[in-house]
């Protein structure tokens, strides 16, 4: 059985320390990746070496090591090395790295045929998501699919409708940035009491992934409200 991580660990990830939540919330992801995958006609099964890019304490990696093929590798990578190492002993069977905030990450090119980074590009600025996904885009497999969350029009409307009087300012200056560029990052988010400076909270929508994503990959569309509670997600094909 999967023990519970250290609640610092869990709060790093979730925000609270409930192990419980913690547990459900990557329950509910892991349900939430099977869906995306048959909405383009995919299943798991079909992939045989799968990267959880940014994984924490293993909240979502948990039960991917449940669902995937028993002869697929696994691997999982974050910044946070505590979070790995004890990853790295709960979950023997996962070859859990750490990697720096910038890339490269440890893995060979064309490593993977799927990569999936939930709740990680919520959290980057723009010359950060960049240098991503053009590392991701080196240790994709060609032909290899990606599924990656973003905050889109979905968790706006929840952050906007439900934020305090004290940021209401910076709510109009985000939203401005947001209708402007299609893309906006906010730094005053109360995480850098938690977190590096490259960490805080951004917002994507549909036009600005499909056009300035397509870089690196092809997108094959946005599901918007898919990841639990109120994430996007991207689904991009190397």
């Amino acid at each position: 059985m999967y023990p519970s991580p250290p609640s610092d660990l869990i709060f790093r990830v979730t925000g609270q320390r409930d192990p419980d939540a913690f547990a459900t919330s990557g329950r509910l992801n892991a349900e939430d990746v099977e869906t995306v995958l048959r909405l383009v006609n995919r299943d798991l099964g079909d992939f045989r070496r799968v990267l959880d890019f940014g994984c924490g304490c293993g909240r979502l990696t948990r039960f991917l090591a449940e669902q995937v093929d028993p002869g697929a590798m696994l691997c999982a990578s974050d910044i946070d090395e505590p979070a790995v190492t004890w990853l790295q002993q709960a979950l023997p069977t996962v070859r859990a790295v750490v990697n720096g905030h910038a890339p490269p990450l440890p893995f060979e090119p064309g490593g993977f045929d799927l990569i999936i980074g939930w709740s990680v590009f919520t959290h980057l600025d723009e010359a950060l998501q960049d240098a991503w996904l053009q590392e991701l885009s080196r240790v994709a497999a060609p032909g290899a699919t990606l599924l990656l969350t973003v905050h889109g029009a979905y968790n706006w409307r929840f952050f906007a409708d439900d934020a305090p009087e004290g940021l209401r300012q910076d709510v109009i200056e985000i939203g401005h940035a947001l209708a402007a560029e299609g893309f906006a990052h906010w730094r005053n988010d109360g995480w850098q009491e938690h977190f590096p400076d490259y960490y805080h909270t951004s917002w994507h929508l549909p036009r600005y992934v499909h056009a300035h994503w397509s870089r690196w990959f092809e997108v094959e569309d946005v599901f918007g409200g898919t990841a639990r509670p109120t994430q996007d997600v991207v689904v991009l094909r190397r």
